[in-house]
């Protein structure tokens, strides 16, 4: 039986008259207001709405400002079921999200074993999307036997001759068993899903609300819409005296006045008129440059947009509103929340949000991933470093807690053994070091013994988890593993709040796999599982509690302001592109219910246009030209606005804005522009700007402290290739030789690039060495395949000695292969091109001792502790000095090494064999580069020049280090990219990368 009821269409002009006829729709008094229920798109709209309710009756009607004010109940659409659901007696409960997605994954597996296998493979993203697909038809007001009628009937014709139709019949059949399985799972586990506390709810005794007011649109034009099944309900609820719908005309003429009229039979239409001017439209003064007038002010990207907010907000003069009723509007409410944090706060705006942020980005989110990513991984050593240095969790062992230093070690550890992964490797690693540190003496392993264990420890921990028995089993352990390490100090309560949400996420869907489904799940499926839950979550913390409005699109039309900017007009948000399913295309959706695309850009369309007319004084639109350094369209709702004020459609006033757009208005430009604003900065920055005029008014802003001298230096014994580092970077010298800082080194799956020099140069050595023993000179045309064969032997001898899975790469590398040549046969087309006799080879040959260079200003003696790849003596009393470089050949205004080496072994070597020896030749054969030898200084210097300009370059370095001189003067800026000491440079001092 169906209550007779007033169910009511409110025509309303504009979002001003909108707000006021809601707020008409409240009957007076506490007991008829909580018997109201108000269905809002989303909880931002929700508090919006309400501050507006108060608004209009605390300050708007000074007759009620005494009274007290009975609020209806501002509800989603999820939380509208949730409270018919609360009201309805004797209700059995309702099916978790968790536990209906754990019934559908196991009635797709049923499905499969039944015979109706799947043409994709069945994943927990999968999953969830074919529980949307069934939603949706049902939502649709469709039932399974006819989408498997309707899809059956499309497919089958064509099935025969068309592989897709065949796959996507194949696909319906599944999906029908599955959707089958999955409603009888539902009624046999004696608990409702939506759909059942539909049904039920028409047929409940005692009234749930005795007034509804709808203030969304449907599906078809608002993705938060209401779908025909709700329409459905609402026309049927029983006891439901009143139904009002509220819409403006634009969304009424965008389709939604047909589409009410046929979801809701005999609706009465009731106008409502406006009684507000319509506010003024602001567009930039672009001069008389341009053409036409420009609509939108174009900013370079999102943060300039909240920038120019922030700028017009301080420095407009004829700024007259009150921040509060002021907002910035926009469709995504990401990246706007997270770069307000940083914009609002440098130029001293207070802001106040309440959308709802991501839960995935909260810090406790990450350090569950953390949990997740070892799992996966397979504990990778950057996973378990990670979790160890989570500064959410407390790692201990014999009551000792792991320290940074105690990682630190740990992760030279590994990678000095080349973990790859493992907890079986870890433990083993472990045991290794334990009984390093038990032998007498004891063994290289043994002071990482600590936290090798500690380590080893916590893999074997979560392993267990990952082989539990049971899903249920799998995520209690990681639970009992997160409360047995959790760090609960110095937490704020959104810490709390998104800790809260996860762990009940957790918990939840542990109990939905005990009731349910309680077979283990992969370490992936149980990572994914959660994972996405996590990331569909979001959360409302509170931000601010005064000042601009920061709302998304559908909020904002609730908010009663003064002032709006909508921001992000670019193609994509405005309109927002369409979701596709994944399983048919959008011709056969239509058959069930589902509405085109078309709907929804029109929807989108009018909702824009009513957010135009939403402010009392004025609105101005904002777009940008570049998303992550990609250049972005703008909106075509831009296009729109041009047409429509121009024929005056929209209604709106324009007024020109010729504000200062590069007026100061942030604490960093304080600093940057002159004259700098002191008393506008905080008081730390303040502090330190006092600081630097105060050195610079002293006459010791040149002060060399500040730009990286550090007093003299006492001379040392110099390595060459430390001095070339000098030249790439003084700064990086200092940190490296000075500091003894260690570099940050990669997680690196085969040989790093200073483990397959030192392999490299040790194969060479052997090779030659031997060569030499059997008597052989130099290698020609006609003994270049004996050589072949012996370096061959030599190299798989040294090759031997690698892992499994270094072999074939550095084979390659070394032999080549049918595709490249590989280092020995450069080397050895150098030799033949030479085509001189070699009397003696020296190779890494040690020059040390104190050898005389000449400088700018004249001889220096420098000691020199270095060591050459290779020093050829020969026939012709000359010396050959080869450096084997694995990339590319360095650059000559930095190549010390050949010059100096040439110097050093002219000192050193005079008198061996009789002889004074001279450098004839020096280079490098360098792997990557295109000719097989690279000489010294390039083709158009001859090694004489050479020589005397690597003498310069090397007691110019030597002079400066010992002056104490370190600035950061990269030779190459784009070095910094990639430099090992981000966190200790002045980086500040470097141009553009």
């Amino acid at each position: 039986m169906i209550t007779p009821r007033t169910t009511r269409l409110l025509r309303v002009p504009d979002l001003q008259t909108f707000q006021r006829a809601i707020a008409g729709c409240v009957r007076a008094g506490v007991v008829a207001a909580r018997g109201t229920a108000i269905v809002v798109p989303s909880r931002a709209a929700a508090e919006e709405l309400r501050r507006t309710l108060e608004q209009r009756a605390l300050f708007d009607g000074a007759s009620t400002a005494s009274r007290a004010l009975g609020l209806p109940d501002l509800v989603t659409r999820d939380e509208l079921y949730a409270r018919l659901h609360a009201r309805l007696p004797d209700a059995p409960p309702l099916l978790s999200g968790f536990e209906r997605e754990v019934l559908f994954r196991r009635a797709a597996r049923q499905a499969a074993a039944a015979g109706d296998e799947p043409p994709f493979q069945v994943r927990p993203a999968l999953v969830a999307q074919m529980l949307a697909l069934y939603d949706e038809l049902r939502r649709n007001g469709r039932t399974v036997a006819a989408f498997d009628r309707l899809m059956t009937g499309s497919l089958e014709p064509s099935a025969e001759t068309d592989r897709g139709a065949e796959r996507m019949l194949r696909q319906t059949r599944f999906l029908v068993s599955a959707f089958a399985i999955f409603e009888a799972d539902v009624t046999s586990s004696g608990r409702l899903d939506e759909h059942a506390l539909r049904a039920r709810l028409l047929t409940a005794p005692a009234p749930a609300y005795r007034q509804i007011v709808v203030t969304i649109s449907d599906q078809a034009a608002d993705r938060r819409g209401l779908w025909p099944a709700d329409f459905d309900l609402l026309a049927r609820l029983p006891a439901l005296e009143r139904l009002d719908v509220v819409a403006t005309e634009a969304v009424l003429a965008a389709g939604f006045h047909e589409r009410i009229h046929a979801l809701l039979p005999g609706i009465e239409e009731q106008r409502e008129s406006s009684a507000s001017p319509p506010p003024i439209l602001t567009i930039p003064d672009t001069g008389s440059g341009e053409t036409g007038p420009r609509r939108a002010f174009v900013c370079r990207d999102r943060e300039e947009e909240l920038a120019d907010v922030v700028r017009r907000v301080k420095t407009d003069p004829r700024r007259t509103t009150r921040l509060d009723r002021t907002a910035v509007v926009f469709q995504r409410p990401l990246p706007y929340l997270y770069l307000a944090r940083q914009v609002f706060a440098d130029g001293r705006v207070p802001y106040q949000a309440t959308d709802a942020l991501p839960l995935a980005g909260e810090p406790f989110a990450a350090a569950v991933d953390v949990i997740f990513a070892c799992l996966t991984g397979e504990f990778t050593r950057t996973a378990v470093i990670q979790l160890l240095s989570s500064p959410h969790f407390v790692f201990e062992r014999d009551g000792r807690p792991c320290t940074a230093a105690d990682v630190a070690r740990l992760d030279g550890a590994l990678v000095a053994e080349k973990y790859l992964g493992g907890a079986g490797r870890l433990a083993e690693l472990a045991a290794v070091s334990a009984a390093h540190a038990a032998a007498s003496p004891p063994g290289r392993l043994a002071r990482f013994e600590w936290p090798l264990t500690l380590a080893a420890s916590v893999a074997a921990d979560l392993q267990a988890a990952a082989d539990a028995p049971t899903a249920s089993s799998q995520i209690q352990m990681v639970l009992a593993f997160i409360g047995a390490h959790e760090r609960l100090a110095l937490v704020d309560d959104r810490h709390l709040r998104a800790r809260a949400a996860i762990l009940s996420a957790l918990e939840m869907l542990r109990d939905a796999h005990a009731a349910f489904d309680d077979g283990p799940l992969s370490s992936a499926e149980l990572a994914n599982s959660v994972r996405r839950w996590i990331e569909g979550q979001t959360f409302s913390p509170r931000t601010g509690a005064a000042g601009v409005l920061l709302l998304d699109a559908r909020a904002a039309a609730y908010a009663d302001v003064d002032e709006l900017r909508l921001v992000g007009l670019i193609e994509g948000d405005w309109p927002e592109r369409a979701g596709r399913s994944i399983f048919y295309p959008q011709s056969l959706l239509s058959q069930l219910g589902w509405a085109p695309d078309q709907a929804r850009l029109a929807g989108a369309r009018a909702q824009f246009f009513d957010l135009l007319r939403l402010p009392r004084r004025r609105v101005s639109l904002s777009t940008f030209t570049l998303e992550d350094d990609a250049i972005v369209s703008p909106s075509p709702f831009i296009e729109d606005v041009d047409v429509d004020v121009d024929v005056g459609a929209a209604q709106l006033t324009i007024e020109r804005d010729a504000g200062n757009r590069f007026a100061r208005a942030f604490e960093h430009e304080a600093l940057m522009d002159d004259p700098l604003v002191v008393d506008a900065l905080s008081a730390s920055a303040r502090a330190w700007t006092t600081v630097r005029l105060q050195r610079a008014a002293l006459g010791a802003g040149e002060d060399g402290r500040f730009r990286g001298e550090t007093g003299r230096r006492a001379p040392e014994a110099y390595g060459v290739s430390h001095l070339e580092r000098y030249l790439e970077c003084p700064f990086k010298y200092f940190a490296a030789r000075v500091l003894r800082l260690p570099e940050e080194r990669d997680d690196e799956r085969w040989l790093t690039p200073l483990e397959r020099g030192q392999f490299v140069h040790e194969v060479f050595c052997g090779f030659f060495a031997e060569w030499q023993r059997r008597g052989r000179g130099a290698i020609a045309a006609d003994n270049v395949a004996d050589a072949s064969e012996l370096f061959e032997a030599v190299a798989e001898a040294h090759l031997a000695t690698l892992p499994e899975g270094d072999r074939a790469l550095e084979r390659t590398f070394l032999l080549g292969s049918a595709a490249a040549s590989g280092l020995a046969d450069r080397a050895f087309a150098f030799e033949i091109e030479q085509g001189i006799p070699v009397l003696e080879r020296l190779l890494e040959h040690e020059l040390e001792g104190v050898y005389t260079f000449r400088g700018p200003e004249g001889d220096r003696a420098v000691d020199i502790r270095s060591k050459a790849d290779r020093i050829d003596l020969l026939g012709d009393g000359t010396l050959r000095i080869i450096d084997y470089k694995l990339s590319r050949a360095p650059k000559n205004d930095r190549a010390l090494q050949l010059p100096v080496y040439g110097v050093c072994a002219e000192q050193s070597l005079a008198g061996r064999h009789g002889r004074k020896w001279k450098v004839s030749r020096a280079g490098y054969v360098a792997f990557k580069e295109k000719q097989p030898f690279v000489p010294v200084g390039g083709q158009n210097t001859t090694i004489e020049e050479a020589i005397v300009a690597g003498q310069a370059a090397l007691v110019s370095t030597v002079e400066a280090i010992e002056r104490g001189e370190f600035p950061v003067r990269p030779d190459e800026p784009y070095r910094c990219a990639w430099c090992a000491y981000p966190a200790v440079c002045r980086k500040d001092y470097v141009g553009d990368e």
